[in-house]
Order: structure tokens, then sequence, then C-alpha cells
């Protein structure tokens, strides 16, 4: 395909879901309350006022009406990812435990990795379900202000889209999905940005999240790749991990549960440095587009010593970062400690 060819199939990949997308979008903004499909203000949200949600039926809508090559491969993945959707649905609509969520979401994860993707070691297999469901569940605590969790995930999609790009070995897992993708998430964006005028859901996150797992090891699984590739899923979507880990780790260390909803996301902390809430969203923007410069940075080297070099300076830069937050609320905690304590 020459550069013509390719510039035309990219757009109108890219603007057939966007289209889609975004008119689903708008009527969503206003179907969505006569279904039940409204988020409302609380102690643990940032918006203040009664908010549609349901725009992931949106993004899922355009990505699946769009026409590309349908392999046995990716009719089982859309299936998959249809429970996903269905799943978040529900969860939109009536409040699932986070048990039952956690158990079909493994479950489907567990599919993902029997169907979707060539034999593997148990060990891997394992490692690559744990990724998924993480990631399933990532995306969706990312989604806490306005643009925040589809933006990451379209600058997600436009790095997985560049690695398909730069693959020595032809590869089931095209370029031309991911720009779906970020077709319909740019689609829905234009309604998402701030101020938000709908929210995508627990079905459009758990999506999200879903996909971009997914293929984020599909891409990295090709004959003679050497064995760090499997640390590039890792780089390109530091962003949703760290948010995950280090909000899990915060409510384990304070007692509570890793399931249950606060404000002590990566976001809601940059605001409570004194950034504005679109503000903190670019900074976590730019944090997503120099963590996936690393990852493709990394999948193009096939020296041991530079790879070493590009994963050793991204997880400085990302304990450094967790450093500068954390270091302050333990000097206050122990400073507080001190205080109570009386006599000698």
């Amino acid at each position: 395909m020459n550069g013509h060819s390719l510039a035309a199939a990219a757009g109108w990949l890219f603007g057939l879901p966007l289209a889609i997308s975004g008119f689903l979008t708008a009527l969503l903004i206003r179907w969505a309350p006569r279904l039940g499909l409204v988020d409302y203000p609380s102690e643990r949200k940032v918006h203040t006022q009664p908010t549609p949600r349901g725009g992931g039926l949106a993004i899922f809508a355009a990505v699946s009406l769009v026409p590309l090559a349908a392999t046995e491969i990716s009719v089982i993945q859309w299936l998959l990812a249809t429970a996903i959707v269905l799943l978040g649905l529900l969860d939109d609509l009536w409040s699932l435990r986070w048990q039952l969520r956690l158990q079909i979401q493994l479950g489907v994860s567990i599919l993902a990795v029997l169907f979707c993707l060539p034999s593997l070691p148990w060990y891997l297999r394992a490692a690559v379900v744990v990724w998924i469901t993480g990631l399933i569940n990532a995306f969706n605590m990312l989604d806490n202000m306005d643009a925040l969790s589809a933006g990451v995930a379209w600058i997600a999609a436009g790095f997985l889209a560049i690695l398909c790009g730069l693959a020595e070995t032809p590869t089931d897992y095209a370029w031309e999905q991911y720009v779906v993708l970020m077709g319909a998430l740019a689609g829905f964006l234009w309604f998402n940005r701030p101020p938000a005028r709908i929210f995508m859901g627990d079905a459009g996150s758990t999506f999200v999240g879903f996909t971009i797992g997914l293929g984020s090891v599909q891409v990295i699984l090709h004959e003679g790749a050497p064995p760090w590739l499997w640390l590039v899923p890792p780089c390109i979507l530091a962003v949703p991990c760290y948010d995950l880990l280090s909000v899990v780790l915060l409510r384990l260390a304070q007692g509570r549960s890793p399931f249950h909803a606060d404000k002590q996301h990566l976001s809601h902390r940059l605001v409570s440095r004194g950034l504005s809430s679109w503000t903190a969203v670019c900074v976590i923007y730019l944090l997503a587009l120099a963590s996936g410069v690393s990852g493709v940075l990394l999948y193009l080297v096939r020296d041991e010593i530079m790879a070493g070099l590009i994963v050793g300076q991204l997880a400085l830069w990302w304990i450094a970062l967790a450093g500068m937050e954390f270091a302050k609320e333990y000097r206050h905690d122990t400073q507080t400690q001190d205080a109570g304590k009386t006599g000698p």
C-alpha cells in the first residue's frame, strides 16, 4: 500500500467511527436519563450536576459498525468485548457487587487468553489474565475527571497503531483496529471535554480497558521477539498502571477495600496540590505521551543494554514521581504522630 492509499485508508478508518460515535453520543445525551443512565454528584466525585452516562455504548457501537476483516479471532474478541460492555452497563444501572464484576472480568480475560492469543506457557497466560483484568479496572478507575480516561486511551491506541506499523513481520493484529478505536474515542471526547456533557460509564471504561489490555499484548507477540518486549505494554500504559497501583496501596494502607471509591487518584492528588482539574488532566496526558514514547523505543531496540537503560529511566522517573507525591504525606503523618505523644 503506497503512502496515498495508506493515508486514505487511515482517513476513513478514523473518520467513520468518529462520525458514528459523535452522532450516537449526541443522542445518548438525551436518551440516557430516560434509560436511568445518570451519574449523580457525591463526595467522591468532582462533578456538581447530574450528568448522563453511557457514552461508552456509542464508542462500542462505532468500533463494531466499522467494517474490518472478520477473522475467527476478531469475532471471538468482539463477543468477549460485548460481554464486558453488558457487564458494565448492568453496573451503571444497578451498581453490581465488586466481587461479581471481578469474577466475570477474570472469566472473560481467561477466555481472551485462550482464544485470542497464540499458545503461551502457563505462567505467561496467568500474567496476561491479570494484566487484562487489571487494565479493565485501571481504565474504570481512571475515569474520574472529564476527558481523562478516554484521552489516555486515545493516546495508548495511537501508540499501539504505531507498533503495528513498525512490526518487522506480518501480524493479524493490524493498525486499522486501533485507528478505528481512536476515531470512536475522538467522537465521544468532543462531548466529554470539560465541562463534560456525558460520561463513558462503566460500560465504556471497561470496554476500553479490555480492548487496550488485550491489544497491548497482541502487538508484541511475533516470532523472534526479544524477551524485553513484554515490558512494552507496561511502558505504554504506565499511567493507568501507576494510578491503579497507587490507589489500591493507599486504600489497603488505610484499612479499606481496594474497590472502595474515593478521591485519591493521581488526578485528584494533582488537584490537591493546586492544579486545576483540566491542568491535571493535561499533565497526565503528557505523562502518557512520554511513557508511550519510551514503549516505542523499547519495541525498536535489539540491544539488551539499551533496553535496560530505557526501562531503567522510565522506572526511576515513576519512582521519583511517587516519592514526590507521598513523601510530604509521610512527613505530615510522622509529625502528627509525634505531636500526639505525651511525656518522655
